[in-house]
Formats: structure tokens, C-alpha cells, sequence
């Protein structure tokens, strides 16, 4: 099959996961075209020679994500669909796709619509429709990112959700499966070393403050920074970095699903520290706590990351008893494929239909 497949370029949890796809993809006999955005997501996928397209960001200040420049500073995408839907219609018709893929990528799912091809949605995002809102939640926080979630995901004929807990059943249109784990990841052999890793996906003058006050070992990635600073080295993404998560004692972090999927595998304790006002990491957090896998705290005390570090035996121990399925998403989106190849045609089939051009 012709498989398009839209990445989101907000983060690395999807591109790094579409690695891991692209090449069982490939490696099952199929075609696939990437679509994504931005320049780390790109230099990522190289290898793949992906469509840059435009996509949709998130903007922060210093109180947390904020709704007023992420909502304006996003409508520069709308002239760039304005120059460019010919050229990408044209682009696609010649891949003649059957059937396209959407990481929460906007663009891939209004053109599965648009050319009448089948539309999976593969994300962790969609387990927000099926639940409630936990205790405490900013609930404009929750209902944006719910709307969010609907907008970019509309009208798929299938919805693999990545969940950790997975109390669903699902449905025949909607598969809760275990997150995919890249091989890279699944080669590593964790041991406990005297470094935490910490991971940030923005700047936190006040939690370095704290880890600078703490006795131990900190390993920073965040913002390609480099040097020592007393007990803390910052690195820059690269080799080293596997090295640095295989060897860790314990993952100090903001809460990206991906990551928490690595520390799970790994067995490696968690303490998140999510981005305000951005209900998915608020969610990954809550389930850090509540399955007693982890920790959070969106005010970091240093009292709060010394008892943490304290009870790693604990942690430790549940994690031992917790399983992950690292293939079941793969298999789950290749055992929708082929269900969609062989589908009758016809109105309201989820089969291949003729192009619409």
C-alpha cells in the first residue's frame, strides 16, 4: 500500500516514534510518504525524505502554555496552504495514496478527506476524549486540549490510542495499544549508575537551582546546552544521551508521553515536572502518581526531590512488576492495513476507493 504519513513536528515523541513505524512499514512491503514540520522534526526524518509542510506549535510564557499566542502566532500557517495546496495536491495524487496515517498532523488528515482516502489516527492525545477530567485540572486547559484533539484527528476510520493504563475495551474504530519502543531503546541493558537524568523540553532556572543545592550527579539536556556546572553537566542531544538514560538512577523531567514510555521499559523512576497549563503533560503526570511509578510536582520543592530520590527502592519495585508491550502498536496499526486493503468498496466503506481529483 501507498501509506502518507503526517508527523507532528511539536516535540520529538512523534518523530522519533515514526522512525520506529516508517521502517515497519517499509519492512512489511509499503510505500511511505512523511509529512512534517519544523526543523528538528525534519533533520530527524531525513532518511526518509519527508514533505515539509506547516504545522501547528505551542507558545509558552512564564505562567505556562498561552492560548493568545498560540492560537495568533499559528496563523502563519494559513498563507502557507494558501501558496502551496496545488503543489502539495499535485505531490500527493502522484504518490496515489491508499490510505493516510495522522501523528496529530492537521494537514495529512484534511487531505485524507479531501482526496476521499482512509484516515488512522495514531496518538496518546485521543485517550482525552475518553476519559474525565482528573482533580485539580485548569479545565479551559482540558477543553481546549480536547477540541484540539477532535480538530486534528476528525473523521478517521480507525484510532489507535497509546495509553499506559488501557482500562478501555475499545471498539472496532478504536484500539487502545501499549506505545511503540524504538529498538534503539529496547538494546539497551539499564543499570544504576550515580547520575539522574534530567530532561527538559524548556528552560527551568528555578529546578536547576534546586538540583545545584542537591548532594549527587545530574546529567542536563535542554536547549543543545553544553559545559560543567558544579554538580551538573549539560549535554547536547546525540550519542551520549543513550548512554546517559541506560546508566541513570532516576529521570527528572517534563511529562512527554514518549519518555515516559522509555523510563517504564527501562524500569527507571520518574519525577515529572509538567509544562503548566498544557492538560497532556498535567495528565502523564497525574498518571505518573497515581500508578506509583513516579512523582510530580509543577512547583519543585527541594524537599520534594530529595524524598523522591529516597524512595527510588520503592519505585524501583513497581516498576519490576510492570509490563509494556513494545510491539503492539506496530502490529496493531500493520493489522489495520491490511483489514483496510481488504475491505469492500463503496459508500461508506473504509476500503481503497478511487482517487478524487
Amino acid at each position: 500500500m501507498n501509506i502518507v504519513y503526517g508527523v507532528s513536528g511539536e516535540g520529538l515523541g512523534h518523530v522519533f516514534e515514526a522512525i520506529e513505524i516508517v521502517q515497519r512499514l517499509r519492512g512489511d512491503g509499503h510505500s511511505v510518504k512523511v509529512l512534517t514540520y519544523g526543523d528538528r522534526a525534519v533533520a530527524s526524518l531525513e532518511a526518509f525524505g519527508p514533505t515539509r509542510i506547516e504545522g501547528i506549535h505551542l507558545f509558552f510564557n512564564q505562567r505556562g502554555m498561552s492560548l493568545v499566542d498560540t492560537v495568533f502566532k499559528n496563523l502563519r500557517c494559513l498563507p502557507f496552504y494558501a501558496r502551496n495546496w496545488g503543489r502539495l495536491k499535485r505531490e500527493l495524487l502522484d504518490f496515489r495514496p491508499d490510505v493516510f496515517v495522522t501523528a496529530y498532523e492537521p494537514f495529512s488528515m484534511v487531505a485524507s478527506h479531501v482526496l476521499g482516502r482512509p484516515l488512522i489516527s495514531m496518538d496518546n492525545q485521543n485517550e482525552l476524549l475518553h476519559m474525565d477530567a482528573p482533580p485539580g485540572t485548569s479545565m479551559p486547559a482540558f477543553w481546549l486540549a480536547r477540541m484540539a484533539t477532535r480538530i486534528c484527528t476528525y473523521g478517521a476510520a480507525f484510532y489507535i490510542v497509546k495509553s499506559f493504563v488501557k482500562p478501555q475495551k475499545g471498539t472496532r474504530r478504536v484500539r487502545f495499544v501499549s506505545p511503540i519502543i524504538q529498538q534503539e531503546i529496547r538494546r539497551l541493558r539499564p543499570s544504576s549508575g550515580r547520575h539522574v537524568l534530567v530532561y527538559l523540553t524548556k528552560p527551568n532556572p528555578e529546578l536547576i537551582g534546586i538540583l545545584k543545592s542537591m548532594d549527587g550527579s545530574f546529567v542536563v539536556y535542554c536547549n543543545n546546552r553544553v559545559g560543567e556546572d558544579g554538580n551538573i553537566s549539560y549535554r547536547a542531544q546525540g550519542a551520549a544521551y543513550l548512554r546517559d538514560l541506560e546508566g541513570c538512577r532516576a529521570i527528572i523531567g517534563t511529562t512527554g508521553f514518549s519518555l515516559i514510555a522509555d523510563s517504564i521499559y527501562l524500569r527507571k523512576p520518574y519525577f515529572g515536572v509538567p509544562l503548566r497549563k498544557q492538560f497532556e503533560q498535567t495528565h502523564n503526570a497525574h498518571f505518573l502518581r497515581e500508578s506509583g511509578l513516579g512523582e510530580y510536582s509543577e512547583e519543585v520543592s527541594r524537599e520534594v526531590l530529595v524524598r523522591f530520590l529516597g524512595d527510588l527502592p520503592t519505585y524501583e519495585a513497581r516498576l519490576a512488576r510492570r509490563d509494556l508491550d513494545p510491539d503492539e502498536q506496530a502490529q496493531t496499526l500493520l493489522s489495520l492495513l491490511r483489514q483496510i486493503q481488504s475491505e469492500p468498496q463503496g459508500p461508506g466503506a473504509t476500503g481503497i476507493t478511487p482517487l478524487r481529483r
